[in-house]
């Protein structure tokens, strides 16, 4: 960006400014790399004074150290923002911080994302199938730079209290997370909001996994909440599993317990099912039915009742 368009005296473009959408920092140049076609934009705070974050005194510019953070994609390419960061440096004789360098919210210390583009993918994994690697290729990094950072951004989103606000529905269900290893070696216990929201339709958000699949596990779960949350709580579902009925009898006296809906028609089914196979035992004295393609080619027979079928895998009548 050799000229800027916004005038004769602008110290910074303010449709580039407009396109970068980040408050405090304003676009200096923007290029694109020819090495690997990502898009290059420099960027600066508007920040004209700094104070020493150990003794608060007023400290004067030391220069500027370009930090490079990869930012969300814009266009459909990936952008590297090269922030062209100011050093201060402490006027007070006394103080021990000789130098430092000016905090933005845009990107912690040291860091290789931003802030932007870490939530842009962990917001990315909570609400849409994809998967890191496909947005580490997008935001044009490796897998375990992103995965790092979301895994950071994910542990503060889940430390927050406000997550767990206006839940008055919660469902539970095992999981298997891992097939391997000794029989339920493997399970975890899911916890899902199923809290209506202003449409009339469950979240159906997913709350948290612990490992494990018992009464207890469940129970020390509700109760880490703390007591306002499980008082909020109006109605329990679960899987007919003895363990988390025991667990919503001790900890949640007040919210009514139903079975999920899955759990409801499977059963259903299979009471159905086994009705049906008990009639047909009463009736056909066979304890089997067997239903085989057949082929043009093969030869069939005809019942009493006129109907063709297969010489083959037709049941027999005991004697």
């Amino acid at each position: 960006m050799d000229h800027c368009t916004c005038g004769p005296g602008a110290r910074w473009c303010a449709r580039a400014d407009a396109l970068f959408h980040f408050p405090g920092l304003h676009v200096l140049d923007v290029g694109c790399d020819d090495g690997d076609g990502r898009l290059s934009v420099t960027v600066e705070t508007d920040a004209d004074v700094g104070g020493c974050p150990e003794c608060g005194c007023v400290a004067v510019g030391h220069g500027r150290r370009v930090h490079t953070v990869a930012d969300t994609p814009c266009f459909g390419t990936p952008v590297r923002v090269q922030w062209a960061k100011r050093i201060w440096r402490c006027q007070e004789p006394t103080c021990p911080r000789t130098t430092f360098s000016e905090a933005h919210a845009f990107a912690s210390p040291r860091a290789k994302l931003s802030a932007r583009a870490v939530s842009w993918a962990t917001d990315a994994l909570e609400r849409d199938d994809t998967s890191v690697s496909a947005l580490a290729r997008h935001l044009g990094v490796d897998w375990h730079t992103l995965w790092d950072a979301v895994a950071a951004e994910a542990r503060r989103r889940l430390e927050a209290p406000e997550r767990l606000a206006g839940i008055d529905a919660l469902g539970v269900d095992e999981h298997v997370w891992s097939p391997t290893g000794l029989p339920g070696s493997g399970m975890v216990t899911g916890i899902v909001d199923h809290t209506r929201g202003p449409d009339g339709k469950p979240r159906a958000r997913l709350l948290d996994l612990v490992e494990g699949r018992s009464g207890p596990v469940y129970r020390s779960w509700l109760t880490d909440r703390g007591e306002e949350f499980r008082a909020a709580v109006k109605v329990a579902a679960l899987d007919p599993f003895q363990g988390y009925k025991n667990a919503i009898d001790d900890t949640l006296q007040d919210a009514v317990a139903v079975l999920d809906a899955f759990h409801v028609v499977k059963l259903g089914t299979q009471a159905v099912d086994e009705v049906r196979r008990r009639v047909q035992q009463q009736t056909r004295g066979c304890q089997m039915v067997c239903v085989r393609a057949v082929s043009p080619t093969e030869s069939r027979d005809t019942d009493d009742h006129g109907r063709q079928g297969s010489t083959r895998g037709t049941p027999t009548r005991p004697a």
